[in-house]
């Protein structure tokens, strides 16, 4: 089973743009601390397509905490100095919980 779950905040604003088939997609990079040192992170890659992709796009800012739900896609290329293949992992998202927004000002009269 390939199922990912990652709970971490955007490093910037994700950018929608449109495959050459007419398709929608975001791609976004999600800062996910780890367990044992929170002084460090995983910076992991990740794409959305279609109407999750409008609304991320939407929704999220650089500093906005999401969880996503997908799939883990490896996908390969050769380095043509080193002639080595080289892996890129990249986590297809298919659902997303738009978390904390760093960005949103709270309003007080919303507080009450």
């Amino acid at each position: 089973m390939n199922d990912i779950k990652i709970l971490g905040r955007l490093t910037n604003s994700p950018e929608m743009k449109r495959s050459a088939s007419g398709r929608d997609y975001a791609w976004f990079t999600v800062a996910v601390p780890r367990r044992n040192n929170r002084e460090e992170a995983d910076f992991i890659r990740c794409v959305a397509f279609d109407k999750l992709a409008a609304a991320i796009v939407k929704h999220c800012g650089k500093g906005r905490q999401v969880l996503c739900n997908g799939r883990l896609q490896v996908s390969t290329s050769m380095d043509e100095d080193t002639k080595r293949i080289r892996y890129h992992h990249t986590v297809v998202v298919n659902a997303t919980h738009f978390l904390h927004d760093p960005n949103r000002a709270t309003d007080p009269a919303m507080a009450a």
